[in-house]
Order: C-alpha cells, then sequence, then structure tokens
C-alpha cells in the first residue's frame, strides 16, 4: 500500500525546492510570491530559469516569477476582495490580468498541469477481455520513440532529464490502444502518465494500467531505494483526470513561456 502521506510531504518538498519557497507555503491560505531559483534535485523540464510559473494544491499559491514581475503581483494578489481564495487565481479572468502583464515582456502563459497523488486504494482490476498487455523496461521502453500518440504516457523521445524506466501497453491486435508509463523525474519522485486513444476510452484501460503501473513503479522503488515508499505522481489523458479527484490529492502548475515573432 502507498503511504499517502509520506507521498504528500515528499511532494510538496519537491515543489518547495522548484519554487524556491517552503513547503507550508502550498498549503497555507495565502499568495507566496519567490524568485526563481534551480538548485539540484529539482525535475529538469527546461535547463532556464523560469519567467513565470504558478502552482497551487487548492489552497496557497505559491508563485515563482523574474523580480520585474514581482511588484505588479505582490499589488494584484494583495487584493484580499478578489482573491478570498487564492486558488482563485487560476480562473479565466484572472489569469488574462496576468497574461496582459507577461504580454509586456514578450512573454505568454503556456501549459497547465493537472498532478495527482494516488490517494485511497484501488480495487483490483481485471483487464478487458479484448485487450493483451505487454511490459517495456527502461531498455525496451526506447523502442516505442518516436512516440506521438501517447505524450503523457512517454516522452516524444529519450530524455535523459527525466528518463522512461517503465511502460505498460494495452494491446488491441498489433494496435496499443493505451498506454501507461512512469519516468524518473528525480531519484525520489516517479511521474505516472496514461493515455488512452479516444475510440478505446470507456472500457476502464486507463484506470487499469495505473494501477498496475502504479504497483510495479512502487516495487521498483523498493529494490532501488532504501526509502520505504517512493512518491509517484500521476500525469493522465485530459478528459480522465476527473477520475482521480476525490481518490487523491492534486496540484495545479501554469507556467509561461516566450512569444513567437515579434511582440506587437
Amino acid at each position: 500500500m502507498i503511504d499517502k502521506a509520506k507521498c504528500f510531504t515528499e511532494a510538496m518538498r519537491q515543489l518547495a525546492l522548484e519554487y524556491n519557497a517552503k513547503p507550508e507555503d502550498f498549503t497555507a491560505n495565502q499568495v507566496t510570491v519567490t524568485t526563481p531559483a534551480k538548485p539540484d534535485g529539482v525535475r529538469l523540464y527546461s535547463h532556464e530559469l523560469p519567467f513565470f510559473q504558478m502552482a497551487s494544491t487548492g489552497s496557497g499559491v505559491v508563485i515563482t516569477a523574474n523580480e520585474v514581475l514581482h511588484p505588479f503581483l505582490k499589488e494584484f494578489t494583495g487584493d484580499t476582495e478578489r482573491f478570498k481564495h487564492p486558488y482563485w487565481l487560476f480562473e479565466l479572468p484572472h489569469l488574462l490580468c496576468i497574461e496582459r502583464e507577461l504580454n509586456k515582456y514578450d512573454y505568454t502563459l503556456s501549459s497547465t498541469f493537472h498532478m495527482f497523488l494516488p490517494g485511497k486504494p484501488r480495487k483490483t482490476r481485471i483487464m478487458p477481455c479484448a485487450f493483451t498487455l505487454k511490459w517495456f523496461d527502461k531498455t525496451s521502453v526506447k523502442t516505442l520513440y518516436p512516440n506521438a500518440d501517447f505524450p503523457n504516457a512517454l516522452s516524444e523521445k529519450e530524455n535523459p532529464d527525466r528518463p522512461d524506466v517503465l511502460a505498460l501497453a494495452a494491446y488491441d491486435g498489433d494496435e496499443i490502444a493505451a498506454l501507461a508509463g512512469a519516468s524518473a523525474d528525480t531519484d525520489a519522485l516517479w511521474q505516472v502518465g496514461i493515455d488512452v486513444k479516444e475510440r478505446y476510452r470507456g472500457h476502464g484501460l486507463g484506470t487499469t494500467l495505473e494501477v498496475c503501473c502504479v504497483i510495479a513503479s512502487k516495487r521498483s522503488a523498493k529494490r532501488r531505494f532504501t526509502a520505504q515508499c517512493l512518491p509517484i505522481y500521476i500525469r493522465r489523458t485530459s478528459p480522465s483526470t476527473r477520475a482521480f479527484t476525490p481518490r487523491g490529492w492534486k496540484y495545479q502548475a501554469l507556467k509561461g513561456k516566450k512569444r513567437k515573432g515579434k511582440p506587437k
């Protein structure tokens, strides 16, 4: 069984490292603004410091941003009438205000991610009989590259910063209908991602693969690490994310990226 409390503690420690904040900032009823840093141990989605990055666990919000944005952010988020609950920052009208400020520096809001920690124990899943399963280890998973159909499950190509170390595919004949994969984002934190092709949704493939992949990741962790439990977080195909909300903890992250072309 996965120790949810330990997973949560480890996830807060990781987020604090990446947002140059304290773990308790993510659960406090406030907005915290910090200056970006990139110490050892962060998940490497980019080798550059973020210009703007914001995350919330549904209570506190932490923003790490270039110092030129700090006066605006502190004034904007300091409106307690507007932001009675800090996570309201993620509502569209407020994101549009942030977008306009970023545009002044030729940046725009970019990716948004919902990620989840496993919660309550999941029931044993039975694989739908029309499908067969195939496991891939850290060596054989490379045969799945280049990957364009399952972006949540695996990287597009081999990525030494966050290597894919485990994958589980559900086949319909010779076609992969669904894929779950685990990447070693850090030595202490693995990410499990699931993708199901649209025409195969509704058969329980995503949930089945997720359960199997999380269990296998945990067993791999026990062989590799002295820690009792390896924290795992989950990223799914968008239409399926609601399935995780009542079962575990989640966080939402939003980033800004440089705009292409000349600013208008």
